[in-house]
């Protein structure tokens, strides 16, 4: 069993982590679909604007079409998400750098969520992050 598969087999608390590993995406989506939980990625390359930001989490997540892309509708959204999910959110960096305040509000909420969120890539401290 891979070190991923053993966290989440022991109950992976959700929350926001970093997470250092070099494995391919699908790799990793595989890995969290044996596991029992819920897969969904988020490439931050390109994101680089609040805008971008809710598309990608929308796209990601599988928000309704009547996602209202601001913060307050992802709140809402973030409620109705399931159990046991893992959200992969690669290159989060940029966006971080880019809109602090938002990145801020996003991780507290996706912190707050019942999604398990890894950050993979360079980005700059954020307090109350676990890393894994």
């Amino acid at each position: 069993m891979t070190p991923l598969g053993s966290l989440l087999d022991a109950g992976l608390v959700p929350g926001v982590h970093t997470w250092s590993s070099a494995l391919d995406v699908a790799y990793v989506r595989g890995v969290v679909r044996r596991a029992g939980w819920v897969f969904a990625h988020l490439d931050g390359a390109q994101v680089l604007t609040v805008g971008a930001l809710h598309e990608a989490l929308a796209e990601a997540l599988g928000f309704p079409d009547y996602y209202g892309r601001n913060l307050d509708a992802l709140a809402d959204c973030l409620s109705d998400q399931p159990d046991a999910q893992v959200l992969l959110w690669d290159d989060w960096g940029a966006f971080a750098e880019t809109e602090p305040r938002v990145a801020a509000v996003v991780l507290d909420l996706l912190g707050s969520s019942r999604v398990t969120t890894l950050l993979r890539g360079e980005g700059p401290p954020i307090s109350g992050v676990g890393r894994t």
